[in-house]
């Protein structure tokens, strides 16, 4: 008996606030500071990839909302947009080829051995690596 009636106790009980209001006070303009400072969009409007100070937003949707940046071998991924974005007049593959090779090979799971092969063809241009096999 006790506990039945706990159990209608519980049923009657709410965690939550019902809160109503009248139709003129849901018509009238919110006087909230919060409110009033969430409508100034351009401050909360997602950016891209580089921030307006020049600076990189890591947690960019382009980036998979950051857990790129976050994953196993990200820190081979920040090197690697680091060493792109630091000069845009040259090709990327020409110019960061070092940390193009670690991050790929920490993504495939490449041996060392495999890593300084990649690294090799990377540099010399060597065209007898392939990439996909993995050792």
């Amino acid at each position: 008996m006790f506990f039945t009636f706990l159990r209608r106790l519980h049923c009657h009980v709410s965690k939550d606030e019902v809160l109503y209001i009248r139709r003129d006070e849901f018509e009238e303009p919110i006087k909230s500071e919060w409110v009033l400072e969430m409508q100034n969009v351009e401050k909360y409007r997602p950016n891209g990839p580089v921030l307006p100070d020049g600076s990189i937003n890591w947690q960019c949707a382009c980036m998979a909302g950051g857990s790129l940046v976050a994953h196993r071998c990200g820190n081979y991924f920040r090197e690697l947009y680091v060493c792109m974005k630091s000069d845009d007049t040259r090709d990327p593959s020409e110019k960061c080829p070092t940390q193009f090779v670690n991050w790929a090979a920490c993504m495939q799971n490449m041996s060392d051995e495999r890593r300084e092969q990649m690294r090799k063809a990377m540099t010399e241009g060597s065209g007898n690596l392939k990439i996909s096999e993995k050792q």
